[in-house]
């Protein structure tokens, strides 16, 4: 009976085949193709955050800028006559208190300064430097329309635009 067993299990071990070096390789091709697609289908999840997550961020960085230009022009008592498509002056009032504020657009970077301060950087990412006009004309401003239109820095083939059109409360009809 122990040399029938032992026929019995060699004649099994003949019958079974191991796995051949063709069926491995096309296994191990299968399951790297399938990594590539959830690799791919991640790059293409962070990309799309990465866009959604600059689009907001330059939204709220247009936002901010389009308050600050509504609340100082709604005050402003008149446009100085230097103003200019990239270039914005005007006397009003800034926390109660008279000032003289300057709105500059140069190189893609638009700059709020207030009397003599440090001018502080609002956008960094302008398309355009004109980013005013002025209704019927600079030297008897009734509307200022801002247009501000921002490309974000990792979305370079994305332009952002907001327009606003502020008009002036308290113009000196002079």
């Amino acid at each position: 009976m122990s040399s029938r067993s032992t026929r019995t299990s060699a004649a099994d071990r003949r019958g079974q085949r191991g796995t051949s070096i063709i069926e491995l390789t096309i296994t191990v091709g299968l399951v790297l193709v399938v990594i590539g697609v959830m690799l791919d289908s991640l790059a293409s999840a962070q990309r799309g955050e990465r866009y959604a997550s600059d689009r907001s961020v330059a939204l709220d960085e247009m936002r901010s800028a389009m308050a600050r230009f509504t609340k100082d022009l709604r005050q402003a008592s008149g446009i100085d006559e230097g103003a200019t498509a990239a270039t914005l002056q005007a006397d009003t009032y800034v926390q109660g208190t008279a000032a003289h504020v300057v709105y500059a657009a140069s190189g893609g970077v638009l700059t709020r300064q207030v009397n003599s301060s440090p001018a502080e950087v609002l956008i960094d990412d302008l398309v355009t430097d004109d980013v005013f006009a002025y209704d019927p004309g600079v030297d008897s401003a009734e509307v200022v329309v801002v247009r501000l239109e921002v490309r974000p820095p990792t979305s370079p083939d994305t332009t952002i635009e907001l327009t606003s059109e502020v008009r002036m409360r308290n113009r000196s009809s002079a």
